[in-house]
């Protein structure tokens, strides 16, 4: 609830001024700012504001989520530069803070003449910075696709922008991090947010409510090392299901509520599916097949008596241009597990399922009464657990015994990559929750082909300009419009260094 979250936000600025008020106070009495002027809420930021020549403007950064952090930490260096503690700064960083309070309390430190800042040492990088964290954080955020799970829709290598609005926004959650980071820093060796003040979950209204075979892009449910939802890991995949659908998988074939997929779609996507190629007297040309066809994964699987054995990732177009091009061909055919055959790590683990026969399977949606069994309680258990947050592996059996009825307080949903064959999706983890959510892919900004095996040597990466500046689904190319936005910037940007200078000659 909005209120909820309001609640916390205010608590949350109160904490903020304590640990200002504390850290600073003596160090203000030396600036002319009386104790009781400290301690005002608010007012105590604003005298600081005019104090350090900053524009009041920034007094709205106190009342925005997870600026007030940046507004403080600004406010504090700018407190250690006047008392000419420049060469400080890094250790105020190193610290987390704590050489604020060192020099505020110690009577030992000298602190050199108070210096007035002036407002140009307050300019440059610092506004473009706050604007480009502000839509960040609650309009758009740039991700990179470093995995095949949806080829051919997304590629290795593509750069998106994804809509946090389109979905609803969700608001931040954990108020203490790094700017620009999500869940790790270092390598993912050490978190880049700090868990112990959490606001509740809080999303706006959606401007667009998630159709079937939208992509979107969601915080993994079974993150174990992040426990906070908007901290965990971040995924994108398509949603095949909505709440209320009945899905299942016949011989590699998805079906929705008894339908093939094909008949819900609105938007035509590329499904790629392992495929088993098999040649006689030549093997298929792989660098044609890797530059030409842009067809990556290509694995030999053996050679007998000049019969070449393969198993390639294709869609079915590709499988079509496969076939007129190598005449030598004996068979090219979809590989589909059997019916029989389990795969032990498909969701929910008991059925006897895997990813080509699969369900058929029913997508919780809120409001749905299910009476819990020993047959469903493995689809459920998560859902009971994340939604009460107190049943644990005990109350098991009391759950099965008793035939508990159970009301899904969520809605869900459920996610497949479009690279049916190579995709650890919700075929293999289970649902979707919908405060899981956080937005809608909806444009790729640059393409980089690089080499997968080492995709940090910079010297083989190529630019795929047929895909830098297009919508997700490639129908619509900006790239001349970003050349012709870029062309009138740096005309405008030396028409006004040009100005400035000879203003300056005068």
């Amino acid at each position: 609830m909005l209120s909820h979250y309001l609640i916390y936000s205010v608590l949350f600025l109160l904490f903020e001024h304590i640990i200002h008020v504390l850290g600073t106070w003596r160090l203000l009495k030396k600036l002319g700012i009386t104790f009781f002027k400290s301690i005002i809420p608010i007012y105590n930021i604003v005298i600081l504001l005019k104090i350090f020549n900053r524009s009041i403007w920034y007094i709205f950064l106190l009342f925005v989520p997870l600026t007030s952090v940046v507004l403080f930490v600004l406010l504090w260096i700018d407190l250690l530069r006047s008392f000419g503690k420049e060469k400080y700064i890094f250790l105020f960083f190193l610290s987390l803070g704590v050489y604020l309070y060192y020099i505020n309390y110690s009577n030992n430190t000298e602190l050199s003449k108070i210096r007035k800042l002036k407002k140009e040492e307050n300019t440059g990088i610092l506004f473009p910075i706050i604007f480009s964290f502000l839509v960040h954080t609650y309009i758009v955020q740039p991700f990179a696709i470093p995995t095949s799970s949806m080829e051919r829709t997304l590629l290795v290598g593509d750069f998106i922008l994804v809509s946090k609005i389109h979905y609803g926004l969700r608001m931040p959650i954990t108020p203490i991090s790094i700017p620009f980071t999500h869940n790790t820093i270092f390598g993912g060796k050490i978190k880049s947010y700090i868990s112990f003040f959490q606001w509740p979950y809080f999303r706006f209204p959606t401007i667009q409510s998630i159709q079937r075979n939208d992509l979107v892009v969601f915080n993994f449910p079974k993150d174990l090392n992040h426990k906070i939802i908007d901290r965990k890991d971040n995924y994108i995949k398509r949603c095949v299901g909505l709440p209320g659908d009945i899905l299942s998988i016949r011989n590699g074939i998805l079906f929705v509520n008894h339908k093939k997929e094909e008949s819900y779609k609105k938007n035509v996507f590329e499904k790629q599916q392992i495929y088993l190629i098999k040649t006689k007297d030549i093997p298929l040309n792989i660098e044609f097949l890797k530059e030409k066809m842009d067809i990556e994964d290509v694995e030999i699987i053996g050679e007998k008596k000049k019969e070449y054995f393969y198993q390639i990732m294709l869609t079915e177009k590709q499988v079509f241009q496969i076939k007129n091009l190598f005449e030598n061909i004996v068979f090219i055919k979809k590989y589909i597990l059997p019916n029989h055959f389990q795969e032990d790590s498909i969701f929910p683990n008991h059925f006897g399922w895997n990813r080509d026969f699969f369900g058929p399977l029913s997508i919780p949606k809120k409001g749905d009464i299910i009476k819990l069994n020993s047959k469903n309680i493995h689809i459920y258990y998560d859902i009971i657990v994340s939604e009460k947050n107190f049943i644990k592996k005990s109350n098991y059996k009391f759950i099965v015994n008793n035939n508990n009825f159970y009301k899904i307080r969520k809605n869900y949903y459920f996610m497949m990559g479009d690279n049916r064959h190579n995709s650890f999706d919700s075929r293999y983890w289970g649902f979707v929750p919908e405060d899981h959510i956080v937005g809608k892919p909806i444009f790729i900004w640059i393409s980089i082909d690089w080499d997968r095996k080492n995709p940090l040597n910079i010297f083989n990466w190529k630019l795929r300009w047929n895909r830098t500046m297009t919508s997700i689904d490639g129908t619509n190319s900006y790239l001349f419009y970003f050349f012709v936005f870029l062309i009138f910037y740096l005309l405008y940007s030396f028409f006004i260094n040009h100005k400035k200078r000879k203003i300056n000659n005068l």
